[in-house]
C-alpha cells in the first residue's frame, strides 16, 4: 500500500492550526506522538523490524501484513479529526487488558446469536449493531480511546492473513467493520479528507445510518434492558419515583381542599 502517498494527501487536507490545536487532546497511551505535532507532521518515525518482532513476541501472535506494513512506515499516527490516534508499538495491547469493564458490559448483554449471513456484511450495507461482542475479549487495541471510540483488530475473523478491523464506537453504536487494517485506515483518512473538502457533505452519517431504523434500534435496546436484572431494578426505581411524585401532588391538592 502507498502509505506515503495517502498520508501526503491527508496532511495536505488538514489546516496546520488544527494539527497544533489537536496536540492538547492526547490520551496517555499516545503521548509519545506529541513531538510529531510540534514538527507539523501526522506520521511518526518507522518502527524497526526488532520493534515489530518484540510486539509479536509479547502478544504471541503473527500480526496481519497490512498493519505490519503500516508500522514499518510509521510507528503510530495522528488522526486529528477523531478521538483516537494509532498507537506506537510499545503501547499496543489486548483490548480486554486495557478496558475490561467496557468489554464485559457488552458481553453481558449479548443474547442474540448473530448468524454468518448477518455478520459477514461489509461496506455500506452493514449494520453497526450487528457485531459479536464476544470477539472483544480477544481484540487487539491499536489506538488510544476517548469518548467511547477505539480502533481494534479482530484475530477471530481472518481474510487470508489479514485480520478483520473494527472502528468500535458508542456513536454508531457498535462497530463499523472492515476486512483488513488497510481498508479501515483508507476509510478513516478518506472520510477526513472529504470532511475538509466539504464539511456539509461529510457522508459518515448518510452512508452508515440511512439504512438503520433508529427508532427500532432504541426499542430493541430498551427491551433488552427491561428484560435484564438491571433493567427491572431501574424500572422499579423509576416507578417508585413517579409514584412518590404523584402522591406528593395528591397531597398538595388535598391540602388545598382542607381535607387534611
Amino acid at each position: 500500500m502507498d502509505y506515503l502517498g495517502l498520508l501526503k494527501e491527508y496532511h495536505k487536507s488538514i489546516p496546520k492550526n488544527d494539527i497544533i490545536e489537536y496536540g492538547t487532546w492526547f490520551e496517555p497511551y499516545s503521548l509519545e506522538l506529541q513531538r510529531v505535532v510540534h514538527e507539523n507532521k501526522l506520521n511518526n518515525t518507522p518502527a524497526s523490524f526488532l520493534d515489530i518482532q518484540a510486539l509479536e513476541d509479547r502478544l504471541k501472535v503473527q500480526l496481519p501484513p497490512s498493519y505490519k506494513e503500516f508500522l514499518e512506515f510509521s510507528n503510530g499516527l495522528l488522526l486529528p479529526t477523531r478521538f483516537t490516534n494509532l498507537l506506537p508499538v510499545s503501547k499496543v495491547e489486548w483490548f480486554y487488558n486495557l478496558n475490561r469493564e467496557w468489554v464485559e458490559s457488552w458481553c453481558k448483554n449479548e443474547e442474540n446469536i448473530i448468524s454468518d449471513e448477518e455478520y459477514f456484511v461489509y461496506g455500506e450495507e452493514q449494520d453497526s449493531c450487528t457485531i459479536r461482542a464476544s470477539y472483544l475479549k480477544s481484540a487487539l487495541q491499536i489506538s488510544d480511546s476517548l469518548e467511547g471510540e477505539v480502533l481494534l483488530l479482530n484475530p477471530k475473523v481472518k481474510f487470508g492473513e489479514e485480520w478483520e478491523a473494527w472502528w468500535f464506537s458508542n456513536s454508531h453504536p457498535g462497530a463499523l467493520r472492515f476486512k483488513s487494517f488497510k481498508e479501515l485506515l483508507e476509510f478513516l483518512i478518506q472520510e477526513d479528507i472529504n470532511y475538509y473538502k466539504n464539511p456539509k457533505n461529510s457522508s459518515l452519517e448518510e452512508r452508515h445510518f440511512k439504512e438503520i431504523d433508529i427508532d427500532a434500534m432504541i426499542d430493541r435496546a430498551l427491551q433488552e434492558l427491561l428484560e435484564s436484572e438491571e433493567g427491572e431494578e431501574l424500572f422499579f426505581k423509576e416507578f417508585q419515583k413517579e409514584k412518590e411524585l404523584v402522591e406528593e401532588e395528591i397531597k398538595k391538592l388535598l391540602y388545598k381542599k382542607d381535607i387534611f
